[in-house]
């Protein structure tokens, strides 16, 4: 049987314009330790939102080269390879900005005797680039992660014509000023893929060594591991890999997961990877799912479970609820339902009072709370939310005999009663009368 639990502390956030899952973001953009919400919509508008606070700490408008300023992905990472997050946002046209979001204490310090000076709020919440750079058109996923275990972070994209291509940070020389001047450098390609059917998301999951693999999920609840040419080169690559563009390598690995058995061969598929088993354990799971309301988890091809919803389910991320080291699976449909599974299928379900367009899960910082787990919904109607201190004391559905017998004082409780543990009709009487009889014979 599913639980169904409410959520009741969250934040509305004033941000209009239509938003999707890819320009929503949660991560320390100012690298303060606190995580941020980072958001963008389709008329070039891309806020920062910090703490309990409705209103935008930092704000851009009118992204873009041309009258079509739709932001398309938003990242939050450490791009430049400088041990520092930055804000990455991409357009429909292939406008790459990125931005550098100094912390409030810190903006105080650079401000000093300026503020003196300047009419209060007189470009307070403004923000402008540090860099600006054109990329291939038409993206629709972002990942900052290090995606072929070098040691330094790429900037994976996925487009519209069925393409993945990495970046690489380059800087401008090693002269002296390179270090104090980051930005002095280019974006550069590092590898390219070409896949059959549509992208759906773009992840990153961990081998048993750890080492990380990058996934890309296809339609009818498959997915491609991407190659990197490293990988092929060491000849460490799976035995089967498709070869990429004339013949050479980089390439990738095809996993049908059943695909054979899949009613709609060409639904629209996402995925997410990296999801945490538990501390000690360097492998991760990773997860599946598609707008018919089929959900599975997955390890190594393996299908450890598989679930099947009356919902459509568009938007998938990964969270620990619990508190126990091992991140829960949730998934989002349009209609608001929001399904959060752990590793043993245990399903705990949330409807949020709207229909929703953008979802996003992970960590938010709230004053007085620190980094709390939280769900972020975009709604059809221009309102965003964040729904934080996500907290379950328990996924799985304990009856009240197994909470019983874990405590250590019901043995003597029940010799006390005269109760034989060894006996159910017993242990079931005391219970009711606990339960329903025992208010009544005290008054």
């Amino acid at each position: 049987m599913w639980r169904n639990v409410s959520f009741v502390d969250s934040i509305e956030l004033q941000f209009h314009g239509n938003v999707m899952t890819q320009t929503l973001d949660l991560g320390d953009v100012d690298n303060d330790g606190g995580n941020e919400l980072v958001v963008g919509n389709i008329d070039g508008d891309l806020a920062v939102f910090k703490g309990d606070s409705s209103v935008p700490l930092k704000k851009a408008s009118n992204l873009g080269w041309s009258t079509l300023n739709h932001i398309t992905c938003v990242r939050v990472g450490d791009v430049l390879n400088i041990g520092k997050n930055v804000l990455v946002c991409l357009t429909a046209e292939g406008c790459c900005y990125i931005f550098e979001i100094k912390s409030v204490l810190l903006e105080d310090e650079v401000r000093g005797e300026e503020e003196s000076h300047t009419p209060s709020g007189v470009g307070e919440r403004a923000m402008s680039p540090v860099y600006t750079q054109y990329l291939p058109a038409n993206s629709r996923g972002m990942l900052i992660k290090d995606t072929d275990g070098d040691g330094l972070v790429e900037m994976a994209v996925t487009y519209c014509d069925r393409v993945v291509r990495t970046f690489r940070w380059h800087p401008q020389g090693e002269h002296e000023g390179a270090a104090s001047c980051p930005f002095n450098g280019s974006l550069q390609l590092v590898e390219k893929w070409q896949l059959a059917g549509q992208i759906g998301a773009v992840t990153l999951d961990r081998t048993a060594d750890g080492s990380p693999e990058m996934m890309v999920s296809q339609p009818g609840r498959t997915y491609v591991t991407l190659l990197p040419q490293s990988a092929v080169k060491l000849n460490i690559a799976p035995p089967t890999p498709t070869e990429g563009e004339d013949g050479k390598s980089p390439s990738f690995v095809f996993h049908p997961l059943g695909y054979n058995r899949v009613r709609n061969k060409d639904i629209t598929t996402v995925i997410v990877g990296g999801i945490q088993r538990g501390k000690g354990c360097a492998s991760t799971y990773h997860a599946l799912a598609s707008l018919d309301g089929s959900l599975v988890l997955v390890e190594r091809e393996k299908i450890l479970w598989s679930l099947q919803v009356d919902h459509r389910l568009f938007a998938l991320d990964k969270l620990d609820v619990t508190g126990n080291g091992q991140e829960e699976v949730v998934a989002c449909s349009w209609d608001g339902q929001t399904y959060i599974v752990n590793h043993s299928r245990e399903v705990v379900r949330y409807h949020f009072h709207a229909n929703v367009a953008a979802f996003a899960a992970g960590h938010y910082h709230v004053p007085g709370k620190g980094n709390v787990p939280s769900f972020v919904y975009g709604t059809f109607t221009n309102e965003l939310y964040v729904y934080h201190s996500i907290y379950l004391p328990c996924m799985d559905s304990v009856n009240l005999r197994t909470a019983l017998r874990k405590r250590e004082d019901t043995q003597s409780l029940m010799h006390d009663l005269s109760v034989d543990a060894t006996k159910p009709d017993m242990v079931r009487n005391m219970n009711h009368w606990l339960l329903y009889r025992w208010r009544q014979s005290n008054k």
